[in-house]
């Protein structure tokens, strides 16, 4: 398989994945202010892989092993996450706390690189703004296996992903498995943000921009069909030319890292939803009929 074409289906693959992941946490959470990134998920996964670096680096240990426990560890943090989701959850101080530890993150990354240079020990640098430079082809196997697991699991919560979308007072009487449906959310979005990054590096704030970009479509009614499945896809298309044209033109021969138009068109956006929260600070999709 040629190295463009494993480019193009991993680039693909991961924006598919980061859209979901957006909107399993802002259906999950019925806040547009919620993703990945503003709620630290991004931040504790790039600390994680610091820790695998350093651990890899210095005792020896296969970082492969330590990427793979990591999959579960953030399993369980999905899981201890979506515990704490509920009806009335307020998350003001969770997104504020989210967005902090992010910055602490990157506090800490750029400390550590200090380190580690002044040692002349290699360093991951581009682990901050993620990028497709070096892939392999088993990462399409690993991603595609997520997904593949992710849909199975969307089939089987199908159900009361629809309950829940017809609102509060519905999905009571029809007996809605809540906490079934909360694991599924947060499990695979926390489980799929750091599968990405663990290959590619971070690409910050897709997570929130993705759903939104789903929404403003062709999916009037915000059916959630269109947001999970075909809003990824069209999400999946347009991180993939993005990161196309970042491959095509380098400057000066050096090529920009797409994880690095992400943050800034992702902070961007961050900033305008804000602007907007007051006038709808919730949302939950609507099931088609």
């Amino acid at each position: 398989m040629s190295y463009l074409l494993i480019r193009m289906v991993c680039s693909f693959l991961s924006g598919v994945i980061l859209s979901q992941a957006g909107s399993f946490i802002q259906i999950g959470t019925r806040n547009i202010l919620a993703s990945p990134s503003t709620l630290g998920i991004e931040g504790l996964s790039v600390l994680w892989l610091l820790l695998v670096h350093t651990f890899a680096l210095w005792m020896g240990i296969n970082p492969g092993i330590l990427i793979l426990v990591g999959i579960a560890v953030f399993a369980c943090i999905g899981l201890f996450l979506s515990k704490f989701t509920g009806e009335e959850m307020n998350l003001d101080r969770v997104l504020f706390l989210g967005l902090t530890f992010n910055l602490f993150v990157g506090a800490i990354f750029s400390l550590w690189q200090f380190l580690f240079l002044a040692f002349n020990l290699p360093f991951p640098m581009e682990m901050w703004f993620g990028h497709f430079r070096f892939v392999e082809e088993k990462s399409i196997y690993l991603l595609l296996g997520f997904e593949f697991l992710l849909l199975w699991s969307l089939k089987r919560q199908w159900k009361n992903l629809a309950l829940y979308s017809l609102g509060n007072i519905i999905s009571r009487a029809h007996s809605l498995n809540s906490k079934s449906l909360y694991a599924f959310f947060f499990i695979f979005s926390v489980c799929g943000t750091y599968l990405v990054i663990s290959l590619f590096g971070a690409f910050s704030f897709l997570g929130l921009v993705f759903p939104l970009i789903a929404r403003k479509l062709w999916f009037s009614r915000f059916d959630l069909k269109g947001e999970i499945l075909l809003g990824s896809l069209v999400n999946g298309l347009f991180f993939l030319v993005t990161d196309f044209i970042c491959y095509q033109f380098p400057v000066m021969g050096a090529e920009i890292p797409v994880g690095l138009i992400a943050s800034i068109v992702g902070a961007v956006s961050l900033v305008m939803v804000l602007l907007n929260s007051r006038r709808a600070p919730h949302f939950l999709a609507n099931a088609r009929k």
